[in-house]
């Protein structure tokens, strides 16, 4: 078993945690953006909004386990290149994307020196991988 790194752990959680309240913001305003008329759309922005503030409340209770402390910053939202759906739904896949990278980056960080960070990690490259295949499917839905 390695040796467990924390202040690595705690600096990758931390840019995780302020990835996942950026993603609270921007999946709400992409909801604000879509027409009504399009309903699915519009449901699934918001619970995307939704799981990203849960995860960053996850990641923050981690970072407190593990001795850490949540700074309350927020990483810079982008705005999609324009209104329609399709590329709201783009930058939604990339921020999905993103999320993996960085859930990916802090499983190999954690690996083979704390279980439980290690299982946290893994579990969470999977959810987001399956909202990142969600948003393919979409997006295949509107091309």
């Amino acid at each position: 078993m390695k040796e467990f790194e924390s202040n690595n752990a705690i600096n990758l959680l931390q840019t995780i945690f302020e990835f996942e309240l950026s993603g609270a913001i921007r999946y709400t305003n992409f909801a604000a953006l879509v027409d009504n008329e399009k309903s699915d759309i519009v449901d699934f922005l918001k619970e995307q909004a939704k799981e990203s503030l849960e995860h960053s409340q996850k990641v923050g209770d981690v970072l407190v386990k593990i001795n850490g402390y949540n700074q309350p910053q927020i990483s810079p939202v982008t705005q999609a290149e324009s209104m329609n759906i399709k590329d709201i739904l783009q930058a939604s896949h990339e921020f999905e994307r993103q999320a993996i990278s960085l859930y990916q980056n802090l499983l190999d960080a954690v690996k083979d020196s704390n279980i439980y960070l290690e299982e946290f990690a893994r579990n969470m490259v999977t959810e987001e991988a399956e909202h990142s295949e969600e948003l393919e499917q979409m997006l295949r839905e509107y091309s």
